[in-house]
């Protein structure tokens, strides 16, 4: 896998997905109640924690854990022998590999999870929906960010009762698809600062 590959499957976790994205959903009522109840869910939830099982394109499987806060920060720590950290500091996504003691930097503004670590998510207005899916006690959602759709797709599962964020979806440029699943999730703890911060390599 590829660094982008890896930073789209933890991050909304490929950078670039398909031009051709769907264009904005029309919403009806159920879609309008069910956005605002989604993105009072995520504005009601500052910090989120817990554990990731990633699977890449290749069917390679990766975990580790994670930490986010919103605005704009998240972190993930893979287990070894993955040698990648990724962090986001509210302004640029840091990928570190441990291993060969490198960085590389990518601005927060050119991913999809950009739409949901805004301080203030409101997927209605943002008119970045294009499709909303259900099923039993299931709800799939799925953004383009509609001021720039080649920038990628994520598709959000969501329990339904309770309403929680247990997946995403990314498909990339290529249409190679990258699934993060959540678990163990704790909201609204404490998060020390410096979990997102991204450090320069010695």
């Amino acid at each position: 896998m590829n660094r982008k590959q890896f930073l789209a499957g933890a991050l909304c976790s490929a950078l670039l997905s398909a031009a051709a994205a769907a264009p904005a959903a029309a919403q009806s009522a159920a879609d309008a109640r069910d956005l605002r109840r989604i993105s009072n869910y995520l504005n009601s939830n500052e910090t989120l924690a817990g554990d990731f099982v990633q699977v890449g394109p290749d069917g390679e499987v990766n975990q580790g854990r994670f930490y986010l806060r919103r605005p704009g920060r998240v972190r993930f720590e893979y287990d070894p022998p993955n040698p990648t950290l990724v962090v986001a500091d509210g302004f640029w996504v840091g990928v570190t590999d441990t291993s060969l003691d490198t960085l590389d930097r990518y601005p927060l503004s050119d991913t999809p999870l950009h739409l949901l670590l805004k301080e203030d998510v409101d997927l209605a207005r943002e008119g970045a929906v294009s499709k909303i899916e259900r099923a039993a006690n299931q709800m799939r959602i799925t953004a383009i960010n509609p001021d720039d759709p080649s920038q990628g797709s994520i598709t959000l599962v969501f329990t339904d009762n309770p309403l929680e964020l247990r997946q995403w979806i990314v498909v990339d440029q290529q249409g190679l698809t990258t699934t993060v699943a959540l678990r163990d999730m704790r909201s609204n703890i404490s998060l020390k600062p410096e979990l997102f911060v991204i450090n320069e390599p010695d």
